[in-house]
């Protein structure tokens, strides 16, 4: 077959393949669909009217303790008020011989530090690195009758907690104090400065 021949036969066949494909394209017989311009939200309900009762006036009852209660509550008969009981005489007791009060003892005045906090001081028990030995002598002092409280002291490796007893404002009474706790718990702690 000569070569003219073949391109003819190439090109019949790409003619007739654009054909079968353009064909449908450029002679489609489908109907177009139409889209719709009409507005498809519905009409608004019929408004039914709303009708409010008038308000009506409500009888309430009296005030209480008012003209109008007591025209409309009989008052009791004379039988049903029982007349007070005679009061019962009682012997007279032997007054007791009552000792004076102490007079209460002066309260010393409340000092203030530089800063205009009142000073306060505790005596402090002991310094732990470990939180567990510090709360087990917080129990001990507690259960002695003490009030005595841990503070932890400082950040990281330099943590420590502090166990204080009896905080007042009167340094004298935590001197006081020392005596009882060395000999209830057997601690000679020392009185400081304390900071809440």
């Amino acid at each position: 077959m000569k070569e003219s021949m073949k391109h003819r036969l190439v090109g019949a066949a790409v003619l007739i393949g654009l054909g079968v494909i353009a064909w449908p394209v450029v002679f489609d017989t489908t109907p177009v669909r139409e889209i719709s311009q009409r507005s498809q939200i519905p009409d608004p309900p019929a408004e039914q009217p709303f009708i409010v009762a008038e308000p009506q006036a409500v009888d309430l009852p009296p005030e209480p303790d008012s003209d109008a209660l007591r025209e409309v509550l009989p008052d009791p008969p004379e039988s049903a008020l029982a007349p007070d009981p005679a009061p019962v005489a009682r012997p007279a007791e032997p007054r007791k011989n009552l000792a004076p009060r102490p007079a209460p003892e002066p309260v010393p005045p409340v000092r203030n530090d530089s800063h205009g906090l009142p000073e306060q001081w505790a005596l402090q028990l002991g310094v732990f690195s470990d939180r567990s030995n510090a709360l087990e002598l917080r129990a001990r002092a507690e259960k002695a009758g003490f009030h005595a409280l841990v503070q932890p002291v400082g950040k990281g490796a330099a943590l420590r907690y502090r166990v204080y007893a009896e905080p007042k404002l009167d340094r004298a009474a935590v001197q006081r104090a020392a005596a009882s706790v060395q000999q209830k718990l057997g601690i000679k702690g020392y009185v400081t400065r304390y900071y809440p």
